[in-house]
């Protein structure tokens, strides 16, 4: 089920409205963009493309120590 963002995306942290989700909770599987929503989709209303999403992801996760 797609739900919407409730105010601004904050560095690497973002906040969504579950009230259409009652079942949400801790721990519940989501997703960004994948199977279901494509990256560009995601990344049209900011005025870019998927790739410098993706781009922007792998930066996070090699500073995080993700990618070794």
């Amino acid at each position: 089920m797609r739900t919407r963002i409730v105010g601004r995306v904050s560095m690497d942290m973002l906040t969504v409205n579950l009230t259409p989700c009652p079942a949400a909770g801790i721990g519940s599987p989501v997703e960004l963009w994948g199977e279901q929503v494509r990256v560009d989709e995601v990344a049209e209303p900011s005025g870019t493309i998927g790739y410098e999403l993706m781009c922007a992801l792998v930066d996070v996760a090699r500073s995080r120590g993700a990618c070794r």
